[in-house]
């Protein structure tokens, strides 16, 4: 017999060492795997690590990447409740939940984002349809309604993709809302032409209010200063009361002096430095002013 060629020996390692290498496959930590045999997936997913399978061609291994991703769908002009025209922007934050249901329908990350921006615009269309302009543009700010439009979106997609694709939708965002530019400078008009309205009541409410507190403020007024003068009045007539009487009782003890006075005060009443006058000579006045 003879025997064996060396290289054939080499051939046969090569092969077997091929053979165990294709066996084993590696799985990065950001990412899961799935085997398929003859392009069918096998149960079971693999995590990041070394793992084994069947040699190239029997089993395939097929990678996805278990982080969260973030897709973008971009503005879409939709309508709302009241007929009026927006542009919504929007994002979502997913991942790979079931990869073997993942690798039997979409399979690539491409292929799903297409899946969900599909059921992101049908259901944020319908959102959006439901709801008034009021719950996305509101002059208070208690009316907007982005935020629940946004997590009742999500989670209708949610459940669609779960279903369909093995796909969970972490989170939904309205990114962006706006008016289509056709309709943006008449909207905004309108807008300035209800904030005039606004203030126009307010500065009537407010006037009408100012006119109330002046006649309050002017009926307090007289009612005070009628006050003060009555009570001025009372004290005037009290203090000339008191003046009589202390006159009265001064000029009691002394009559001549009393009469004197008062003659004293009826020339500076009748006499200045201007006046001429012409008397009898038994004039009582006469003698007041030689003092006999």
């Amino acid at each position: 017999m003879s025997a064996i060629p060396r290289p054939f020996y080499w051939l046969a390692g090569a092969a077997a060492a091929g053979l165990l290498l294709s066996a084993l496959y590696a799985v990065d930590e950001t990412q899961v795997a799935i085997v398929t045999r003859f392009g069918r997936p096998l149960p079971g997913v693999a995590g990041p690590g070394l793992h084994l399978k069947a040699p190239w061609p029997i089993d395939t291994v097929i990678r996805f990447d278990s982080r969260l991703l973030v897709f973008a769908s971009g503005p879409s002009e939709m309508l709302t409740a009241d007929k009026k025209n927006v542009v919504v922007d929007s994002f979502i934050c997913w991942r790979i939940a079931n990869p073997l249901l993942f690798a039997q329908t979409v399979r690539t990350r491409q292929e799903a984002e297409a899946r969900l921006l599909d059921f992101t615009a049908s259901e944020m269309g319908a959102a959006v349809g439901r709801e008034p302009m009021e719950s996305f543009i509101h002059s208070g700010g208690g009316g907007v309604r982005l935020r629940a439009i946004g997590d009742g979106v999500g989670a209708a997609i949610g459940r669609l993709a779960a279903a369909s694709f093995g796909i969970q939708v972490v989170d939904l965002q309205i990114a962006g809302f706006n008016l289509p530019a056709q309709n943006r400078d008449s909207v905004i008009e309108r807008m300035r032409a209800e904030r005039g309205r606004i203030a126009t009541r307010y500065r009537s409410e407010g006037d009408e209010k100012a006119l109330e507190i002046q006649a309050q403020a002017a009926t307090e007024r007289e009612a005070v200063l009628s006050a003060a003068k009555s009570q001025a009045e009372s004290i005037r007539g009290k203090g000339e009361a008191d003046a009589l009487r202390i006159f009265a009782a001064a000029y009691a003890k002394d009559p001549d002096l009393y009469r004197f006075l008062r003659t004293l005060e009826s020339y500076e009443t009748v006499i200045d430095d201007k006046t001429t006058l012409f008397l009898q000579s038994d004039s009582k006045l006469l003698r007041a002013l030689d003092g006999k």
